[in-house]
């Protein structure tokens, strides 16, 4: 099967075994993660969204619908999600 890479723009042969719902990497894209999607009879990759942890440096895996301003716990910490240059983050939670 072959698709399009979101992150860099190049067709991809993810092979025979790759099935709707496989998380892939591409070589290209520098630790992005894609998920293989049909939409419309297509299969497509969308990116996978993640972000490092500031306070012990993992990166973590967001749900699939994080939005900028939604709020993340983890390191028994609240994080809020930001978003830009291309890159998801997490922002300590200022209760003040």
């Amino acid at each position: 099967m072959t698709v399009m890479c979101p992150g860099c723009g190049q067709r991809r042969n993810l092979g025979r075994e790759v099935h709707v719902g496989a998380v892939v990497t591409c070589a290209s894209c520098a630790g992005a993660l894609f998920r293989l999607e049909q939409q419309a009879g297509e299969y497509v990759l969308r990116e996978v969204p993640q972000a490092s942890c500031p306070q012990c440096q993992t990166l973590l895996r967001l749900p699939d619908t994080a939005q900028p301003g939604d709020t993340f716990r983890h390191c028994e910490k609240i994080f809020v999600v930001s978003y830009a240059y291309g890159a998801y983050a997490l922002v300590p939670y200022d209760q003040g």
